[in-house]
């Protein structure tokens, strides 16, 4: 049976309100966090860039290695179905911090 993904899209929610959940997402050397589901379209701020690798924790030797830069932002929009990232694993010699930003849909009414 495949690993289901997680709801959490960073290892600490610091913030939210109505419009945005703002994720800390901060990995040591070695640290990971698990297959994770967005279903909001977000920013990510790069504060420390690591090398992170995204694993299929079903099928390990199907991964990519991402190098994040430091001042880094990147807007990413996600479909209807949401967007699926497999487990992140900090695989390089610093620790590596970002700030996921998530859009919650607008409304008037609010």
């Amino acid at each position: 049976m495949p690993t289901e993904p997680t709801e959490q899209v960073g290892t600490r929610l610091m913030f939210e309100n109505d419009r945005v959940r703002v994720w800390d997402l901060s990995l040591a050397p070695g640290e990971s966090l698990e297959k994770h589901i967005h279903r909001l379209d977000y920013v990510y701020i790069v504060e420390s860039g690591g090398l992170i690798r995204f694993a299929d924790p079903d099928n390990p030797s199907d991964y990519r290695d991402v190098q994040f830069r430091d001042g880094e932002v990147v807007f990413v929009p996600v479909g209807p179905g949401g967007k699926v990232d497999n487990r992140l694993t900090n695989i390089g010699t610093k620790h590596h911090r970002n700030y996921v930003i998530e859009l919650k849909p607008w409304s008037p009414a609010r």
